[in-house]
């Protein structure tokens, strides 16, 4: 058997052990493990436990070894989270989950000591309370002790990485996602830091995606891609010369482009879109939108009073229920923390006196609704801040396998929708180990080989209806603008 590629690949709900291998031209892949992650309540703060995903990823590791000859190993995770370790190394505490509301409020706090102008004229990135800049933020104006007395900053999968090999780095694509960093300097943004008073020692020496960082067990371990969107981002297949938007979707949803350089605009900040880093010198031009969390919420909460719907049922419903009962705008701030989200969206449609949804399936199509809706709008921003204009959307991630909002998609936006593949985050994260250590040259061979690979897997969504969705679409944006 031919070499094997770890993507140990890690996501806000759950995280696994993928093994990648070239047979006959192809890219394998097989699951070794499969396991929960998410937050933890620990005395009135969401934790992550990171000590919990460590032994799981080196169970997977063993397991891959009795298994296939492993070649190298990468990890990729969300962003903006990160653990701090004191002088010998040691982690001080588990690290804060971003959906805890220690950053509520610092917004108002942070703009006191830097306008919103200067900040994304330094760092490029949407405003978004959870990121990076505004947890450490709120550790300085408490003196928080960890924050205090930490020597170093590493995020998520970087802390995982130093743990397996013993170097301490800050790969360039997660660093991105953090508002602490300049993507036109390419470097830490210092300035911005040392204005907010937040501690500027903390942080790695940056690498680019795609570096190998040590070995652990005799396998390399590579940088491969620290933030999972750089990873399925570098695995949308799509055709030479085709002008597609991405859509990474999942329990968030991220649209947008490749750009070749930072678009960094009085624009694109009224917008609120983002300048991350991407793999192969490329620059993820997006916005980070609420996505299937709102699904899972709503799963979730209906499970603690009796009701034991499996996704695939909720799309089933979904599909059955009226069409534009009711709609919501999925970027109202109450619909991104945890709790009853059935509660919130009936809420939401008596604030904006609109009939309530009656039962559950009405509820789950409100929400998919709302969501292709969003894209819409986001996507006609897209080709106005980039300058391009998209022939069609590809989206990959977990969600690409919901036929229901793929095809509402495509309706809203009035373009074909190519989905596929689903596994897009560990693709991406093996190519890149494949592209880092000289088994590929270059990204697009590693998209001609996702496209011959996983061409049966791929689906298209022609629009439909797109006359009735547009009219749609005038009635919600009046709703979101009045509510």
């Amino acid at each position: 058997m031919s070499e094997t590629y770890l993507a140990i690949d890690l996501g806000a709900s759950s995280g696994r052990t993928i093994a990648g291998h070239i047979e006959n031209d192809q890219l394998q892949l097989h699951e070794i493990n499969r396991f929960w992650n998410g937050p933890i309540d620990l005395q009135g703060h969401l934790h992550w436990d990171f000590l919990h995903l460590y032994r799981q990823l080196r169970e997977g590791l063993a397991t891959a070894q009795n298994q296939y000859p492993v070649r190298s190993l990468s990890i990729d995770t969300w962003g903006v989270d990160f653990g701090l370790l004191d002088t010998t190394g040691s982690l001080l505490q588990n690290p804060v989950h971003y959906r805890d509301e220690r950053t509520n409020g610092m917004f108002n706090a942070l703009f006191k000591k830097s306008s919103r102008e200067h900040i994304f004229e330094q760092t490029g990135i949407q405003f978004m309370e959870i990121n990076t800049l505004y947890q450490l933020y709120a550790l300085h104006l408490q003196n928080a002790p960890a924050y205090t007395h930490a020597h170093q900053l590493l995020f998520s999968p970087d802390l995982l990485t130093y743990w397996l090999t013993g170097q301490k780095i800050a790969e360039r694509t997660i660093a991105s996602t953090s508002q602490c960093y300049n993507p036109q300097t390419q470097t830490w943004a210092h300035d911005l830091l040392q204005t907010t008073g937040i501690r500027t020692d903390l942080f790695a020496d940056l690498v680019d995606p795609g570096t190998p960082i040590g070995t652990v067990d005799g396998v390399s371990v590579i940088a491969a891609g620290g933030h999972d969107t750089a990873c399925a981002f570098a695995a949308v297949p799509t055709q030479p010369n085709e002008q597609a938007a991405f859509l990474s979707s999942g329990t968030w949803s991220l649209l947008g482009c490749e750009l070749p350089k930072p678009r960094i605009n009085n624009n694109v900040l009224e917008k609120n879109f983002t300048n991350e880093v991407g793999v192969c010198n490329t620059i993820r031009f997006l916005k980070n939108l609420n996505g299937l969390w709102i699904i899972q919420e709503l799963q979730r909460i209906w499970k603690q009073h009796g009701h034991e719907y499996t996704f695939t049922q909720m799309v089933e419903m979904a599909q059955a229920a009226e069409p534009f009962h009711a709609f919501i705008n999925p970027a109202d701030e109450r619909f991104f923390t945890p709790g009853d989200m059935h509660q919130r969206i009936c809420e939401y449609c008596q604030e904006t006196h609109q009939p309530i949804p009656q039962n559950h399936a009405q509820t789950i199509r409100i929400a998919y609704e709302g969501l292709a809706l969003l894209y819409a709008e986001t996507l006609d921003d897209l080709e106005i801040l980039s300058e391009r204009t998209f022939d069609c959307i590809r989206i990959v991630g977990g969600g690409g396998r919901n036929h229901l909002l793929n095809q509402m998609t495509a309706n809203a936006t009035a373009r074909p929708v190519h989905s596929g593949p689903a596994e897009a985050t560990a693709i991406g994260n093996c190519i890149m180990q494949m592209i880092a250590l000289g088994d590929l040259t270059d990204l697009a061979a590693g998209r001609t080989l996702i496209r011959n690979t996983f061409a049966q897997e791929m689906e298209s969504y022609p629009p439909t209806h797109t006359s009735e969705w547009q009219t749609a679409r005038q009635k919600w944006k009046q709703i979101i603008n009045a509510a």
